[in-house]
């Protein structure tokens, strides 16, 4: 038996870190999930786990401004709730917030971890952003056991634009493995079939998350107006998300006028046929962590428009599934659409193969794994 503990802030608002669990406690591991939470948001919980999660209350909003203020009450509440050292790794499942916690574990406990480093959390909030923070993040990937990345684009953008020192690049590239997230096991058991198109019918699109800037829903429109423009096709776009942005979605309206509809949130039940009844997902956010919005729309056969150097780019060559685009060119976007569609069929049936990988029972092997062998450094 394998004792993990994982330090995730996240939990509790997303359901792929439930399925990954569900998995690893059939395969002799043991989990103990520490998130701590801010008061602000101690509502603000997507589901109830089947599984015991210490989730105190542990700081402020305001505190994210003082992070070893905030990283030190962490700590001491992680303290009050679990036993730290009947554990034999500890899983940080972000880099500074949940890694920086681990760090300090292994230089207390000498328990050996493993950090999960996210694209816009990580990369694109902190690294980019907290300039002063830089070294504290390097100092973590150091002296981490085994780094996951979830997509090869998120790695070399680490990489290439905050990790200077040759040294310690080679180190973070030797213990990197590239694990995806996986996506819900409703998609799987509700597979669609390979799709078809009719050159002269309407062209369906379809968007699925929070109505904020940062997904481009204004930047879905200029490129289907484009495409409009130049194939004489008409076009619908079809939003599905939380409106978290009203001025946004005002814009939204505004903007799309009578190709625009908005359906809001949606269940997965629903979800899935509203896929099936799109022909194209199209998403060009202007920072993505990985986005599973992707191969949940591929399990219906859709072929996908992803934002080129983000999350999900970089998973598979350019066409096979869909087309990689620059957010910020409808030029483009329209382009890659014309593409698609020309090979509509081939690209449908490549995406009903190319969605199996982000199935949680072979990515949970990969974790397994990764536990098994970092558990020997605790004694060694």
């Amino acid at each position: 038996m394998i004792q993990v503990l994982h330090i995730n802030s996240n939990y509790l608002t997303s359901k792929l870190h439930e399925n990954l669990l569900k998995r690893l406690e059939n395969k002799e591991i043991h989990n103990t999930v520490f998130m701590p939470i801010k008061a602000e948001t101690r509502e603000n919980f997507l589901y109830k786990s089947n599984y015991e999660i210490f989730s105190p209350v542990t700081f402020r909003n305001i505190d994210k401004y003082l992070f070893g203020y905030k990283q030190r009450k962490i700590y001491k509440k992680l303290h009050e709730k679990i036993d730290v050292q009947k554990d034999d790794v500890i899983h940080a499942h972000t880099l500074f917030t949940d890694g920086n916690v681990a760090y300090q574990l292994n230089r207390d406990y000498g328990i050996p971890y493993i950090v999960t480093v996210r694209g816009y959390t990580d990369i694109e909030s902190f690294f980019k952003l907290r300039i002063n923070l830089r070294n504290r993040g390097r100092k973590i990937l150091k002296n981490a056991s085994k780094i996951i990345f979830l997509s090869d684009t998120n790695k070399e953008d680490l990489l290439n634009k905050y990790i200077n020192n040759g040294t310690l690049k080679e180190n973070i590239e030797s213990k990197s493995e590239i694990i995806p997230n996986g996506i819900d096991d409703y998609f799987f058991e509700n597979e669609g079939e390979p799709r078809k198109i009719d050159p002269k019918e309407e062209l369906h699109f379809v968007q699925v998350g929070k109505i904020i800037p940062l997904k481009n829903g204004l930047g879905s429109i200029e490129g289907l107006k484009q495409y409009q423009q130049k194939s004489n096709k008409e076009v619908k776009l079809t939003f599905i998300g939380q409106v978290v942005d009203e001025t946004y979605a005002q814009k939204i309206k505004n903007e799309g006028q009578d190709i625009v509809n908005y359906y809001g949130t949606a269940s997965m039940e629903e979800l899935v046929n509203i896929y099936r009844e799109n022909d194209i997902f199209i998403m060009p956010s202007f920072s993505e962590t990985f986005g599973l919005v992707y191969p949940e729309a591929m399990s219906q056969g859709l072929p996908v428009i992803y934002t080129k150097g983000q999350g999900f780019d970089g998973n598979y060559e350019d066409g096979y599934v869909g087309y990689p685009v620059k957010s910020d060119d409808p030029v483009d976007i329209a382009n890659k659409i014309e593409l698609i569609v020309e090979n509509y069929e081939e690209i449908s049936k490549n995406a009903l193969k190319a969605y199996k990988r982000f199935n949680w029972d072979n990515l949970s092997k990969k974790y397994i794994v990764m536990y098994t062998s970092v558990k020997w450094y605790k004694w060694s």
